[in-house]
């Protein structure tokens, strides 16, 4: 049996050595077409590593960019949540003491500068407790003095405005009365 088998490959010898370069040829173009496939898919995985650390990269300068603007924003808040200024609009029938009565009030609210508007809003009552029925003297020599009562207060950016309503009380025992 063996040597028919001998017999056979040298009788069939130009087919077994196209058979092989068949073989060869096709393993060759194989693997030339397959390296080129893993080259491809190797340059696609570095473009695709290169995206991503792009793409980290920008992520985190976001991050640091909205924490810095939230620590910008924390400290504008804390100075926004602050009474810079204090405003008193006076409604009253006399308008000669609108602005002595009013002068009056803003000095008397002047320790609620600097506070926080969120306190205040929080303990309105101060503001009442300070004003309502405060008795102003106008004019000791004629005896001119009023009453105070508050109407509404408001929280604007950082101005803290108060509106109120005077009532004329003069009598005879100005001089009881504290400035």
């Amino acid at each position: 049996m063996v040597r028919g088998v001998i017999a056979g490959l040298k009788k069939n010898r130009r087919a077994w050595v196209m058979l092989l370069l068949g073989f060869l040829f096709g393993n060759g173009l194989f693997l030339l077409l397959y390296g080129q496939k893993i080259d491809g898919l190797l340059s696609e995985r570095n473009a695709l590593y290169y995206a991503n650390n792009q793409k980290y990269k920008e992520i985190l300068k976001l991050q640091e960019e909205t924490l810095r603007l939230a620590r910008k924003g924390e400290r504008h808040q804390e100075n926004k949540d602050r009474i810079q200024k204090i405003i008193v609009e006076v409604d009253s029938e006399q308008s000669v003491i609108i602005d002595l009565v009013k002068e009056q009030l803003e000095k008397k609210l002047t320790p609620f500068l600097g506070k926080s508007m969120q306190w205040i809003s929080n303990n309105p009552d101060l503001i009442e407790l300070i004003l309502e029925k405060e008795q102003i003297v106008i004019d000791e020599a004629q005896k001119l003095k009023v009453e105070v009562h508050l109407k509404y207060v408001s929280f604007y950016d950082e101005t803290l405005k108060i509106w109120v309503q005077t009532k004329d009380v003069s009598s005879d025992d100005v001089s009881d009365i504290v400035k």
